[in-house]
């Protein structure tokens, strides 16, 4: 099962080559704060954003500290527990956590005004609409995805039919290879060790290179030019919106 696993990780291709790299980006910048130095940034934002006062300032910095005492606590569990969790373990752990976040959703309403609490409740929405962008959570089936894909690229790129077509199947082939990740995934009991990691990693980039190389060859010069910024610009937002987030 875990060579099947693994096997899977390694067949992904470019399976969301973008977030891979974009997310490698966000994890790169956290590892190099600390949990306080992730807190006040976040704190500088919300300051900024909805014009905390310095009452307000202290009572937030407060609550940041109180999830990251939580969010290491549970890594450390995590990381201490080497079985795979049962179904009712999740099902308890989702209601903890929806418990978790409408306790602080309450707090967060003490302490901001109301325009404050709307503008608050605005960029949680704001954070959720880009992740659900990004394929999380969205309800969507991977076919609808790649439909709504295509036609963003059609539309951004001025594509012809037959280029249409050749970017349809290429969106095809990256589902198909999600989607037997995520099965892979599902049905293995084992964690992938740190030499299969890079070698998942090192396939990845080769993919994603070879993927460049697939629409470089559907695009025109000038197309391809503008594919290139739009992936700039989403691993920009991506690098924005995967910060902390209260």
């Amino acid at each position: 099962m875990k060579k099947l696993f693994i096997a899977a990780l390694l067949f992904v291709g470019i399976v969301s080559f973008a977030q891979d790299i974009n997310q490698k980006s966000a994890r790169d910048q956290k590892e190099n704060l600390t949990p306080e130095q992730r807190n006040e940034k976040h704190l500088q934002k919300l300051t900024s954003e909805l014009s905390l006062d310095k009452k307000q300032q202290e009572q937030v910095k407060q609550l940041l500290a109180e999830r990251s005492a939580k969010a290491e606590k549970f890594k450390a569990a995590r990381k201490d527990n080497k079985t795979k969790p049962t179904d009712a373990e999740r099902e308890a752990f989702k209601r903890q956590m929806d418990a978790e976040k409408t306790a602080n959703d309450a707090k967060m309403k003490a302490i901001l005004n109301a325009d404050q609490y709307t503008k608050w409740t605005a960029l949680k929405k704001e954070h959720k609409g880009h992740r659900d962008h990004n394929g999380k959570r969205d309800g969507k089936s991977s076919q609808e995805r790649d439909q709504a894909h295509l036609q963003k690229l059609t539309t951004e790129l001025n594509l012809n039919a037959d280029q249409q077509k050749q970017v349809a199947q290429l969106l095809s082939d990256r589902s198909t290879k999600m989607e037997m990740l995520k099965k892979s995934r599902k049905d293995s009991d084992v964690k992938p060790t740190d030499a299969e990691r890079k070698a998942m990693k090192k396939q990845m980039e080769e993919d994603h290179k070879a993927t460049d190389a697939k629409m470089e060859s559907i695009l025109n010069a000038d197309q391809y030019k503008k594919w290139t910024a739009i992936q700039k610009e989403h691993k920009d937002k991506m690098k924005d919106h995967r910060k902390d987030k209260m």
